[in-house]
């Protein structure tokens, strides 16, 4: 009891002391029993009101650096700048009208004699679950039910699916037949290169997901004013979807607004398309992502991509989802063999069918909506604005299908990331808030550590606890005096 007695007296003498002599305004007028206590009074409201008129500043300009740290702006492009024409996807589609010659083959490979007829359902229920397009809620079960306990047929295959597709799906050289850009003839399987997306296997062109930027296989399509403008024409063999993407995104069922299905035999179509970069100041990567209301590329830790974009994101969402609900994920959704994540077999696909969240509606990954997939997925801080002026199509006498996009005009514009208030100026703000309504220092805060630390233990083990009451009366008597 007497230790605890001498250890509050020291810490008391030690709090007298630091508001005698501290830096911060008020506090020794507060302490000093010289003073009134009237004036002591007045001065432990003046004090009150400070430090509470500090607090609030502080917390409002806390609030704004939170939503308002980063702003956007327009520019003037220069004349003379060049620009990148967008990235490329194609992914094959299913189509009911075309021969599979490769899917008829696997079936035939399910027969266990001789006699068994070849099963269009089981034909019906493959197509589905290798061709996203062709699948439609409620198909798993209605096409291999009814063979499940027949001993002369061919069955539903249980598992596997992801080879089946492997061996069904085209090759880049069967799937581009000739590609030119701006009439110059380009082989289009050194520049296209194979993804794995929620659409199944795609090609894509000048991704950073793929290849490095200006490397080998990156195709140079610059436009300026002194060049020719941008024009991409790709001739395919069979039925396809094509999306034009930001060089980190890929094909993702929520790209509607720039995905484009050629599947009629003979198909022909022209895209007409703007485009209005962006660019970020160095300093935007200093402010956290949730303040700057994006995501960098490279910024990408948790994902088999290589690279973050808005797309990679609701993919990944996507599968995790289907994991949750059903303990494996859709074919589609594994990247490559350093991807061990539990592929659905027939019970999984079922699942996955039932759950409706195999090929969901755009509307299903809406978080406002009631069963939606909350995904939290910020937008790429690099990827460009992209605007589909005009669509031109026609049916030609011709066994494949045919697209040209078209950048119809030059960007004069450009959106700039930057930054309103850095750390910097947080330190500073605060600090200035401070030093007004309480004159503090960056030296108040050592200042404080100082009392309650070196000098609170040095005066623990100096005095004596019989000469503390003797050096308080003194003290007290200095004051009144």
């Amino acid at each position: 009891m007497k230790k605890f007695k001498h250890v509050f007296s020291v810490w008391y003498k030690i709090l007298k002391d630091y508001c005698r002599n501290c830096s911060l305004v008020g506090l020794a007028y507060i302490t000093s029993r010289k003073y009134h206590y009237t004036e002591r009074l007045f001065w432990l409201g003046c004090v009150l009101l400070s430090w509470t008129g500090s607090y609030y500043l502080i917390v409002s300009y806390m609030e704004t650096f939170r939503k308002n740290a980063v702003s956007m702006v327009i520019e003037n492009v220069h004349p003379r700048e060049k620009i990148d024409i967008p990235s490329l996807g194609i992914c094959e589609m299913g189509y009911a009208k075309e021969t599979y010659g490769k899917l008829e083959t696997v079936i035939e490979g399910f027969r266990t004699s001789e006699d068994m007829e070849y099963n269009y359902d089981v034909e019906d229920f493959m197509l589905r679950i290798i061709f996203h397009n062709l699948y439609n809620y409620g198909s798993i079960m209605s096409y291999c039910a009814p063979y499940t306990d027949c001993t002369d047929c061919i069955k539903c295959p249980k598992s596997n699916y992801n080879l089946f597709a492997a061996r069904v799906r085209a090759t880049c050289s069967e799937l581009l037949e000739e590609c030119r850009w701006n009439g110059e003839k380009f082989d289009c399987c050194e520049f296209f290169k194979p993804i794995q997306t929620s659409m199944g296997s795609c090609y894509l062109l000048n991704s950073i997901q793929l290849v490095e930027k200006g490397g080998q296989n990156w195709l140079g399509m610059k436009v300026g004013r002194d060049t020719a403008q941008g024009e991409l024409l790709l001739n395919v063999s069979k039925a396809f979807s094509s999306y034009i993407l930001n060089e980190e995104d890929i094909p993702h069922m929520l790209l509607t607004s720039l995905q484009f299905t050629q599947i009629p035999i003979g198909y022909t179509g022209t895209i007409y398309f703007t485009m209005q970069n962006i660019v970020n100041d160095p300093l935007v990567r200093t402010v956290d992502p949730e303040i700057r209301r994006c995501i960098f590329p490279n910024e990408n830790s948790n994902s088999n991509y290589r690279y973050y974009s808005y797309s990679v994101c609701v993919t990944e969402c996507l599968k995790m989802a289907q994991i949750k609900m059903c303990n494996c994920c859709h074919h589609n959704m594994i990247i490559d063999e350093n991807d061990k994540s539990p592929i659905c077999g027939y019970d999984g696909l079922f699942c996955l069918d039932q759950k409706d969240v195999m090929f969901p509606q755009t509307t299903i990954m809406q978080p406002w909506r009631t069963n939606g997939l909350v995904c939290q997925c910020l937008p790429s801080c690099t990827e460009h604005e992209i605007r589909i002026i005009g669509k031109q199509s026609g049916i030609e006498e011709r066994d494949g299908r045919s697209v040209l996009f078209k950048l119809i005009a030059l960007p004069t514009q450009r959106y700039r990331r930057q930054i309103v208030r850095e750390n910097l100026d947080v330190v500073v703000s605060i600090g200035g808030i401070l030093g007004l309504f309480m004159g503090a220092s960056i030296l108040s805060l050592v200042e404080l550590v100082y009392f309650f630390t070196v000098r609170f233990f040095a005066s623990s083990y100096q005095n004596k606890p019989e000469d503390e009451d003797e050096e308080d009366e003194s003290d007290d008597e200095n004051d009144e005096d």
